[in-house]
């Protein structure tokens, strides 16, 4: 284990990482409410937008252990600096597509360096708050962060952002500017404050990667975390890419319609993600995912089985699942393996099984609604795949308070 002193400067960096972590919400959300006008712009099926959607979180599964080795011997600084430049040359390069193949090479760019902002943000956590009090809020408040660049991203798209720009390519490139301004507020800020101080005394879990990767699969479990790391990452990736489309095809709400309606369950998400991580002790932690998993799996079996006219509110309610993620931080940074010297391979690690998951969801979303089965088909598969990630989650409780 590691001794550490706390870092007086703590909360003025986790405000700098927190808007770098909120451009990157911005950049996962960018081009969700306007899927429909970027579609007929470039003359691409649901099928290959999904498969175009899907590129970074592909990307992501060979670069996020990369990514996790190259925080721990690199540092947080330039890692996250790094990082957010990567969002927005993703953003202006999706502006500049004109076409499938152009488009999928943009968006796979956020995934070259995008890890290194999801991965920092919990090496973050582990090096500058010491108190677990503290880190669990911590992680609490800085996973809504993307929640509340998303949010706000469905909110504001088409009733605003597109009437003052009237192309969905000038929308992207505004939204880069924004992650640009907060990837230098993190430079400036990282270049001004005193860093924590840390005296290693457990190098068994550090040393090469290969042998950190072996280190921490050896235990059950994060074995059982990462399937569950899946199974989130293949809901999230596949509701809130297709959610807006899915309320205006399958329910028939109009697209400011749809992106009001999911700007609420963003703040629900947000509150979720907020306050819910806090309550995450050791005995609790796996329970309460159980439980958020079970809550989709009801979300989508409402939007099966309701009337269209409720689905709106069905999808406020599937908001909840934004606490999914945090919980799922601190249940890995408690894990029996996970130390300092090592967080940033656990999260490159958990990051990549994760985005197994955050190409699937999106690719089986689309290819599903192509078919006969359409959107049924789509939605059926997201809550099977929910069902298999509580059932896990409980399996994870049963193994935690039996060692």
């Amino acid at each position: 284990m590691e001794s550490m002193s706390t870092p007086r400067h703590r909360w003025i960096v986790f405000g700098a990482m927190t808007g770098v972590y909120f451009s990157f919400g911005i950049a996962v959300t960018a081009i969700a409410p306007m899927l429909t006008a970027v579609r007929d712009d470039l003359g691409v099926s649901r099928g290959a937008m999904g498969f175009a959607l899907g590129a970074w979180a592909l990307i992501y599964i060979v670069t996020a252990p990369l990514a996790g080795r190259f925080i721990d011997r690199i540092g947080l600084g330039w890692s996250l600096a790094l990082g957010g430049l990567s969002v927005s040359g993703s953003l202006v390069l999706r502006a500049a597509a004109q076409g499938l193949g152009s488009l999928w090479l943009a968006i796979a760019f956020f995934g070259v360096f995008g890890p290194l902002v999801s991965a920092s943000a919990p090496k973050l956590m582990a090096t500058w708050f010491p108190d677990e009090n503290e880190r669990r809020r911590g992680v609490g408040w800085y996973s809504v962060a993307p929640a509340i660049g998303g949010t706000i991203t469905l909110a504001v798209t088409n009733p605003v952002l597109l009437e003052w720009f009237d192309s969905w390519r000038q929308v992207l490139v505004f939204e880069a500017t924004i992650g640009a301004v907060a990837t230098a507020v993190w430079i400036v800020v990282w270049n001004r404050v005193e860093r924590p101080t840390t005296t290693r005394v457990e190098p068994a879990a550090a040393g090469s990667a290969n042998r950190s990767f072996r280190y921490l699969l050896g235990s059950s479990e994060i074995r059982l975390i990462l399937f569950v790391a899946f199974a989130l990452f293949f809901l999230s990736h596949g509701t809130s890419n297709w959610m807006p489309t899915i309320l205006e095809e399958f329910s028939g709400m109009s697209p400011s319609t749809a992106g009001a309606w999911l700007a609420v369950g963003g703040l629900v998400s947000i509150v979720a993600g907020a306050t819910i991580p806090a309550y995450a002790t050791p005995e609790r932690m796996h329970l309460l995912m159980a439980g958020l998993f079970g809550a989709a799996v009801l979300v989508m079996a409402g939007l099966l089985i309701t009337p269209t006219s409720l689905h709106g509110p069905i999808a406020v309610i599937g908001g909840v699942r934004g606490a999914l993620v945090p919980l799922a931080i601190v249940t890995l940074l408690a894990a029996d393996r996970v130390s300092v010297a090592n967080t940033g391979i656990a999260n490159g690690l958990w990051f990549s099984i994760a985005e197994i998951g955050g190409v699937s969801g999106p690719l089986v979303t689309g290819a599903l609604a192509d078919t006969d089965a359409s959107y049924e088909a789509a939605l059926l598969t997201i809550a099977v795949i929910a069902s298999l990630g509580g059932l896990v989650a409980l399996r994870s409780h049963r193994h935690r308070i039996s060692t």
